[in-house]
Order: C-alpha cells, then structure tokens, then sequence
C-alpha cells in the first residue's frame, strides 16, 4: 500500500473544481417553477456560496407555504436533476485551472480522492461530468441530502470513503479544498485540514483569515500542494 494511502482529501464542487456561472441556480428556479407554478421565486438576499441544496430547498419551500417532506423532496430532486441536464453544457461549465492535474497527481500518489459537496449526488456528478472529470474519480463522497449542515457533511464523507476503501481515516490526515469559509469551517470543525481556494467569491486572504492552513489563488500549483497533503507520508 502507498504510503499515501493513509491521507483523504475531500473536493467542493462549484467555485473549486468548476464554475457553471449561474446555470444550476437558474435550473433550480425552473425546477420551483414547473412544479408549483409562477410563486415569484427566487434566491434574491440568500447566500448561495457554500450552501446545501437540500437547505435551499427547505427555505424555499418554507418561504411559500409549500411542503417540505420526503416526498416533495424526492420530485424536486428529479425535476432538478432533469432541468440541470437540459441546461448543463460544456460552453456554460468552467473548469478550475489545475483541478483535474490535482486529482490526477492525488490518485497517482495513492491518495483516496472524494467530494464534500452542497450538490445532490446526481447534479454532484452531472456537473463533474460536463466538465471533464469522471465520477470514477470520485467514488465516494458526501452531498446536499446527507445532513441539515456543511458540518454534518464531513463525518459521512470520512465514514463512506473508510466503507468504500475499507480502511480508517485520521481526521489529521483529512484535507477539505473549497472556495468559501463553510468549507474551511466544516474541515476545522472535525479536525481536518483545509485548504482555501480563491477561484469562488472569497479572496486566500480571506479564506486564511477564518482558518485556513493553505490558502491559493487557484489549484494551479500542483507539486506545492502535493507537498503540503502529502510530504508528511
């Protein structure tokens, strides 16, 4: 076994891996639309940034009188998931300089490789798709359904990647990369590691300010951050 097969590093999705410049918010709205008529909704003063679908879903629902439960769930997820795919093309999706290098360099290290994401499980890999990435390469992993917080989603992530790979995880061998302060929070929380990219709406500075250990522009620099998940073998 690799000696770097002992560290975990868990990806955010939109504003680390890829950008989609509006195109799920829009797709969400639509979603809202087609299944509960024109109520005027929107996201207007709600930070989407960092957010869960699942909570957004919530709010909106709550906002209009609408039920929440299991069932309306599970439909808005579907029309979600089949507005996005109409929407979802590789003109509108951005991939982050580096991120596919990274994950390559990771998985050839030896590295287990995952997502700790606000997307549902399905966009999670409708979007990775359409940007270049295969879900193979991010077997496991934890969504916008699996927890009413980002904080909630990190335990699930580590606990999934030790079922998928058999192994445990020392949360100080865990590294979470994500562009908002949710993301370096949900990694300190837990005692992992956090690494704060500044391709979403935060600068490094900013993400350094609220704790995180290694804040870039980008993902660019593979072997400076390959040193720092990994020199310690």
């Amino acid at each position: 076994m690799s000696p770097h097969a002992r560290n975990l590093v868990l990806f955010d999705i939109d504003g680390t891996l890829l950008r989609t410049e509006g195109v799920g918010v829009a797709a969400m709205l639509r979603a809202f639309t087609r299944l509960h008529g024109e109520r005027g909704f929107s996201f207007e003063g709600v930070e989407i940034a960092g957010a869960l679908d699942g909570l957004l879903f919530a709010r909106m629902m709550a906002q209009h009188g609408l039920p929440a439960d299991d069932a309306a769930h599970a439909e808005f997820q579907r029309v979600y998931g089949d507005e996005l795919s109409r929407a979802l093309t590789p003109s509108v999706t951005r991939r982050m300089a580096g991120t596919l290098e990274l994950v390559a360099a990771l998985r050839e290290a030896g590295a287990a490789v995952g997502l700790l994401t606000g997307n549902y499980e399905h966009t999670a890999h409708l979007k990775i798709g359409v940007a270049g990435f295969e879900s193979a390469h991010f077997p496991f992993g934890a969504f916008g359904a699996d927890g009413p917080s980002r904080r909630h989603l990190t335990p699930v992530a580590i606990d999934r990647a030790s079922a998928h790979l058999g192994r445990p995880f020392d949360p100080a061998r865990v590294t979470i990369i994500g562009d908002t302060p949710h993301d370096i929070d949900c990694a300190k929380a837990h005692g992992c590691r956090a690494i704060g990219v500044g391709t979403g709406p935060y600068a490094p500075e900013r993400l350094r300010q609220v704790g995180a250990d290694l804040a870039v522009a980008d993902l660019s620099e593979t072997a400076q951050i390959l040193d720092f998940m990994l020199g310690a073998a």
